[in-house]
């Protein structure tokens, strides 16, 4: 079974939904940020959360790690093939919602809450905020009002770009998404499996 170290409102988010909506068995143990367990540390010394244990198998990227289940627990239609039209969306969008947007949160993140007092507003911090809302502003205008990214159709892309609205939270700007990216992550966050999700602990 897949062992998930996970931390509420952390991109470990993204595989529990994912597992939810396939329906492939997990156990969840606790991942501190502050106080991380030995047991944790062995898994992911980085200290960086998600973690999966799956056998012999470790891995600490949760995008990775979605492609790694839909892979090994499939088929599933979260998954778009290359054969099908919106294959090159759902690559795009399922890297984008880390490599193009929470990936820019992090240091906006560790300059919010642990930047001493004079250095929390510096230059470099207002250039990651507006980087971030820049990219929310593009996923927005490409989502044309359409309810999903790639594919006609609700994919792990989806997944991965809604994880934003979470990591916003922890950046302050989760009142400044432009509001068809927050209706658009609403709807998804009607899903059964995400509420599933968002509710462990």
């Amino acid at each position: 079974m897949l062992k998930i170290y996970h931390a509420q409102g952390a991109r470990s988010l993204r595989v529990l939904w994912l597992c939810e909506e396939m329906g492939v068995p997990y156990e969840t143990a606790e991942a501190s940020f502050m106080k991380p367990s030995d047991e944790f540390k062995a898994v992911n010394p980085l200290k960086t959360v998600p973690a999966m244990k799956d056998g012999d198998v470790s891995m600490i990227e949760s995008v990775a790690m979605m492609i790694y289940i839909m892979a090994k627990h499939g088929p599933t239609d979260l998954e778009v093939k290359p054969n099908e039209a919106g294959y090159g969306d759902y690559l795009q969008y399922l890297m984008f919602g880390e490599a193009g947007l929470a990936a820019y949160g992090n240091p906006l993140v560790g300059t919010r809450f642990m930047a001493p007092d004079d250095q929390k507003e510096n230059w470099t911090a207002g250039y990651l905020k507006k980087t971030m809302l820049k990219r929310l502003e593009f996923v927005g205008e490409r989502l044309g009002g359409k309810q999903f990214v790639a594919a006609d159709r609700f994919t792990a892309a989806d997944i991965s770009i809604a994880y934003i609205a979470n990591g916003a939270k922890y950046a302050g700007i989760e009142k400044e998404i432009p509001t068809p990216v927050m209706s658009y992550i609403e709807n998804l966050w009607q899903r059964p499996a995400y509420q599933r999700a968002a509710a462990v602990k």
